[in-house]
């Protein structure tokens, strides 16, 4: 029974988050697939052992765009 609360609460969330993107322009959406994209490569590095700190992947998302 957790389990089927816990999946509709996640498909309800994932509802949510489709129609706020989609009402996002396209620079919106470009610039939070940035975001997403920096926040991922910062913690995938992080759980390697890279010792960049998060300014530099910021520095770096912004060199990008």
């Amino acid at each position: 029974m957790t389990k089927n609360i816990s999946l509709q609460k996640l498909i309800e969330a994932k509802q949510k988050a489709d129609q706020k993107i989609s009402a996002m322009s396209k620079t919106q959406r470009e610039e939070l697939n940035l975001t997403l994209d920096v926040e991922h490569a910062y913690y995938s590095s992080a759980l390697e052992g890279s010792k960049l700190d998060r300014k530099t992947f910021d520095e770096l998302a912004k060199k990008s765009s």
